[in-house]
C-alpha cells in the first residue's frame, strides 16, 4: 500500500510541476511580448510651452538690450530632431528681434549690423531658443 501511495504522490508532484511549468512559460511569453511591444512603440515626449516674443530694455539713446525667445518648427519637434529644433528656434528668435529693432530704429538702414549676440540658451532640448542681443548705434564720426 505504501508503494501505491508513493506512486500517486510522485504522479501528483509531476502533474503539478508540469502545470506550474506551463504557467511560467506563459508568463515568460507575455513578458517577452510586452518588452518587445514597449521597445517598438514610438516614445512620446511631453514638451513644455514657453511664450515666444521679445523683451526690450532701453539702455540709452539708440542702445537696447533685446531678449528674444523663438519656437522651433512643428516638423522638427515631431521628428524630435535636436539640430533642426535648435536651428529653427534660433532663426525664429533672431527674426523676432530683427522685427522689434525695425520698430525701434526705423530710420537706421544697417541696424542688424550693430546687433551683437550676447548669450544663447536652449529650452526643452532646443524646442525654444532664447537669445540676448545688445544693440548700440555708434556715435557719428566728426567731420573736420
Amino acid at each position: 500500500m505504501s508503494g501505491i501511495f508513493a506512486k500517486k504522490s510522485i504522479r501528483k508532484y509531476f502533474e503539478n510541476t508540469l502545470k506550474e511549468g506551463k504557467m511560467i512559460r506563459i508568463l515568460n511569453c507575455i513578458l517577452v511580448f510586452l518588452l518587445a511591444f514597449g521597445a517598438c512603440t514610438k516614445q512620446v515626449k511631453e514638451h513644455i510651452h514657453v511664450d515666444t516674443g521679445v523683451t526690450v530694455e532701453v539702455l540709452g539713446a539708440h542702445k537696447y538690450k533685446l531678449i528674444a525667445i523663438g519656437g522651433a518648427s512643428s516638423t522638427s519637434i515631431e521628428e524630435n530632431d535636436t539640430f533642426k529644433m535648435k536651428n529653427t528656434s534660433c532663426t525664429a528668435a533672431k527674426s523676432i528681434a530683427a522685427r522689434k529693432l525695425e520698430e525701434l530704429e526705423p530710420e537706421q538702414k544697417n541696424r542688424l549690423f550693430f546687433m551683437e549676440t550676447v548669450d544663447t540658451k536652449y529650452v526643452d532640448d532646443g524646442a525654444y531658443c532664447e537669445i540676448t542681443y545688445h544693440y548700440e548705434l555708434p556715435a557719428p564720426k566728426k567731420q573736420q
